[in-house]
């Protein structure tokens, strides 16, 4: 006969064995769980972020052609735009934006306009040029505007208010083409980056919301 003090004390140990082991069996379980868990989420970010980017590339498209997308063949010297080739790089808001005092002599929408461009309702002016420019007044005295800075300064102008913000700075390499107002507050501009010097310049686009200082940011391939 086995004592009941031994029985009780194997007893003791096996029950304790068995617990031990149950309590390993969840814990494993539990963390397998939760690593399948996380995944998907990791996995949704990325899939909201691809669809937030498609959603704003067919919104884009769908502005650039449904107003008069003539401007942006000439300035690409391509007869059919793809937007295929338009590729979306970048897109953010920019709440650090601040208006600054503009005071312009009364000649200044007059003499700058070849790089203004006024909003369908007269709110904004876009200034794609005007910043380090020169003005030359021919025989005739008719004024053109040449360039003198290295460097281009993208501004958006309220005349009623007299101020401006500085949308988009650029240094030396980098060319604004053309800009168009899609509607009473969205803009494209076309510009070319010539990153290495090697006269093989990148073409980019950008579309601003002049409401919501939300850019996004293309490049042609």
């Amino acid at each position: 006969m086995i004592p009941r003090a031994i029985f009780q004390n194997k007893t003791s140990s096996v029950s304790f064995l068995f617990f031990t082991c149950l309590m390993i069996f969840v814990f494993l379980i539990t963390s397998c769980s939760g690593n399948e868990k996380k995944q998907p989420k990791e996995n949704m970010v990325v899939d909201d972020s691809l669809q937030t980017a498609k959603s704003i590339a067919s919104e884009d498209s769908m502005m650039i052609f449904n107003n008069n997308a003539d401007w942006l063949s000439e300035s690409i010297k391509k007869n059919n735009i793809d937007w295929n080739r338009f590729h979306l790089e970048e897109f953010w808001s920019d709440d650090s934006l601040q208006k600054k005092s503009f005071q312009p002599d009364k000649e200044f929408y007059k003499d700058y306009a070849q790089v203004l461009r006024w909003s369908p309702d007269s709110s904004y002016v876009l200034d794609i040029g005007s910043y380090g420019s020169v003005k030359i007044k021919d025989n005739s005295g008719h004024t053109r505007i040449e360039g003198g800075e290295p460097d281009t300064e993208v501004s958006l102008l309220y005349p009623k208010e007299k101020n401006k913000v500085r949308l988009l700075f650029f240094g030396p390499g980098t060319t604004i083409v053309d800009g168009r107002w899609l509607d009473s507050s969205q803009i494209a501009m076309l510009g070319l980056y010539d990153e290495n010097g090697n006269h093989h310049p990148d073409t980019l686009m950008w579309i601003i919301n002049a409401k919501e200082n939300f850019f996004r940011k293309y490049r042609w391939e």
